[in-house]
C-alpha cells in the first residue's frame, strides 16, 4: 500500500536541488520552492499567511494576517477571495490581486442567545470559496440555514441546529443579496465540502462537491461520495428539494470513500482522492458524467452517473495525498502530501491516451515545496 513512498520522498527531508528558500515557518523550518517545474502562479498559505509562487523563481507574501484559509482567484485574475478564520466564526474577504484594501464580503460575526431554553447563536462559518467560470458569483460553504429553514422538516430538526455546511453562491457585484443554496447537506454527518463550478462549458451550471451522509439502511455508517448538481435546480424548483430529497446526484459509489474533486480546466475530467485502505490513499481521474443532474433522484440517472467512475485512471497511491489541483493547461496536477511531519506540494506530469480515455503519469512525482505549507487550506493554480 505504501509502495510509492520512495518516489514521493517520504523519509527524505533534504532540500531538492534548484530550490529557493522563501520563508521560515512557525516550526522553525525553512520553506523552499522548486519553481522551474511549472508555469503560472500557485496561491497557498504558510502559517495561514497568503503567498503566491510562480515558475519564474518569484515568491511573494501577499498578506500576513495569520488567519487566512482557502485563497481563490477570480477567472480574470483581478480578485482574490479568501476566508479569515476566528474562534466562533469566519469572514469571507475579497482583495484586489495586485494589492489594495481588503473588502469584507460576508461577515460571520454574531452573538449567543437563549431561545425557548435552548442556546443558539448568530455566528456563521464561511469556508472554501471558489468562483463561477464567468466571475459573476462566488461559491462557498456555510451553515447559513442552521436556524430557520429546516426546523420543521422532521423530528430530528425540531430543537437542533442544522450545523452541517451546505453549498451557496452570491453575486460578486451584490454581496448584500440573499445567498442562494446550490446543494443541501445530509443532517448530522459533516455536510458538503470541496465544491466548485464546472469550467469550460458555456452555459453550464453544474457543480461538483464531496457529500457526507449516513447510509440509508442503518443510519449508522458513514458514506462519503462525490456528488454533482445543477446549481440552478433549487432556485428553479422552489420547495422540491430538501436535505432528504437532494438536488445532487452521486457520481461515485457508496461503498468507497471518495473526496476532494477538482475539475480539469476544460471541465471534461475530475481529479479526486480515493481512500484505498486504512493506510493508503489514491489519486484518480475520471471523465465528468454528462446529462445526469436534471433528474437526480431517478434510478436510471443514478446508474448513468456512476459509469465514468468505473473507468477511472489511477495516477498514484500513498499514505496521505490530498487537495489535487490542475495546471491551467491541464498537463500537470499538483497535490499535498504529508511526510516528515509536514505537508508539502508535489507535482506530476500527465499524459492522456485519447483511444483509451486514460491518464498516466509521465516520469516520477516531484516535490515543489519543502519545510511545510498549510495542509488545511486549499491552494489554487492560475495562469
Amino acid at each position: 500500500a505504501l509502495s510509492l513512498q520512495g518516489c514521493l520522498g517520504i523519509g527524505d527531508s533534504s532540500t531538492p536541488p534548484n530550490s529557493t528558500s522563501i520563508t521560515q515557518n512557525s516550526s522553525g523550518k525553512q520553506v523552499s520552492v522548486t519553481q522551474n517545474l511549472f508555469k503560472g502562479k500557485i496561491y497557498l498559505t504558510i502559517d495561514h499567511n497568503l503567498w503566491v509562487i510562480d515558475g519564474d523563481n518569484k515568491a511573494t507574501e501577499l498578506l500576513k494576517n495569520g488567519n487566512i484559509y482557502d485563497p481563490a482567484l477570480s477567472p480574470d485574475g483581478k480578485w482574490i477571495a479568501y476566508v479569515a478564520m476566528y474562534k466562533n466564526y469566519s469572514d469571507l474577504i475579497v482583495i484586489p490581486s495586485n494589492g489594495g484594501p481588503q473588502r469584507k464580503f460576508l461577515d460571520g460575526n454574531g452573538h449567543f442567545y437563549i431561545d425557548s431554553g435552548f442556546p443558539k447563536n448568530t455566528y456563521y462559518w464561511f469556508v472554501q470559496p471558489s468562483w463561477s467560470p464567468d466571475g459573476s458569483h462566488i461559491l462557498f460553504l456555510s451553515d447559513l440555514q442552521k436556524n430557520f429553514v429546516w426546523a420543521s422538516l422532521n423530528g430530528l430538526f425540531a430543537n437542533g441546529y442544522f450545523l452541517d455546511l451546505q453549498v451557496f453562491s452570491i453575486p460578486f457585484n451584490n454581496p448584500a443579496a440573499t445567498p442562494q443554496a446550490l446543494a443541501y447537506a445530509s443532517f448530522g454527518d459533516g455536510g458538503d465540502r470541496d465544491a466548485s463550478f464546472q469550467p469550460g462549458h458555456s452555459g453550464s451550471s453544474q457543480i461538483v462537491y464531496t457529500h457526507y451522509a449516513y447510509d440509508t439502511k442503518t443510519g449508522t455508517q458513514q458514506v462519503i461520495q462525490l456528488f454533482m448538481a445543477d446549481a440552478n435546480a433549487i432556485a428553479d424548483h422552489p420547495g422540491t428539494y430538501t436535505p432528504v430529497f437532494d438536488s445532487g446526484i452521486p457520481v461515485t459509489p457508496p461503498d468507497t470513500q471518495n473526496i476532494q474533486p477538482a475539475f480539469s480546466p476544460d471541465g471534461n475530467f475530475i481529479a479526486y482522492v480515493r481512500r484505498e485502505s486504512a493506510s493508503s490513499m489514491g489519486l484518480y481521474i475520471m471523465s465528468t458524467p454528462e446529462g445526469v443532474t436534471a433528474n437526480p433522484n431517478d434510478q436510471n440517472s443514478e446508474n448513468k452517473a456512476l459509469v465514468p467512475y468505473k473507468s477511472s485512471s489511477h495516477l498514484l497511491s500513498s499514505q496521505y495525498v490530498s487537495q489535487p489541483l490542475w495546471s491551467p493547461d491541464g498537463k500537470q496536477i499538483a497535490f499535498l502530501e504529508y511526510a516528515n511531519s509536514e505537508f508539502d506540494l508535489w507535482l506530476v506530469n500527465l499524459s492522456y491516451n485519447a483511444k483509451t480515455a486514460q491518464y498516466k503519469i509521465q516520469g516520477s512525482p516531484v516535490q515543489l515545496t519543502t519545510g511545510g505549507v498549510d495542509g488545511v487550506s486549499r491552494p489554487v493554480w492560475m495562469a
